[in-house]
C-alpha cells in the first residue's frame, strides 16, 4: 500500500525551534518523527479522554439524574477539595 503524504507548514518560530531541537539532540531521527510522535501522543489522549467520559463521566451523570438527592453541594466539595490539599502540603 502506498504511503499518503501530508504537507505541514508552520509559522510558529517557537514550534520550529522546539521540533528542531529535538532532532538536534538526536532525541528524533527527523522533524517527521517528531511531529509524528506529537500526533501519536494527542490520539492517545483523546482515546483516554474518549474512555473517561464512557466509562467515568457518563455512568455518573446517569446516576446523578436518577437521583438528584444524591447530589453533594458545591460548599462540601469545596471543604473537601481544601481539606485534601491541606494534607497533601503537610505530608511535604
Amino acid at each position: 500500500m502506498p504511503q499518503s503524504q501530508i504537507r505541514v507548514t508552520l509559522t510558529d518560530e517557537a514550534a520550529i525551534e522546539f521540533i528542531r531541537g529535538k532532532v538536534r539532540s538526536g532525541e528524533y531521527a527527523s522533524e517527521s518523527d517528531v511531529i509524528h510522535e506529537g500526533l501519536m501522543a494527542l490520539k492517545q489522549e483523546s482515546e483516554e479522554r474518549e474512555h473517561w467520559e464512557r466509562e467515568v463521566l457518563i455512568p455518573a451523570h446517569d446516576r446523578l439524574m436518577a437521583k438528584p438527592s444524591s447530589a453533594i453541594p458545591i460548599e462540601q466539595v469545596e471543604r473537601n477539595l481544601e481539606a485534601r490539599r491541606r494534607q497533601r502540603l503537610q505530608a511535604t
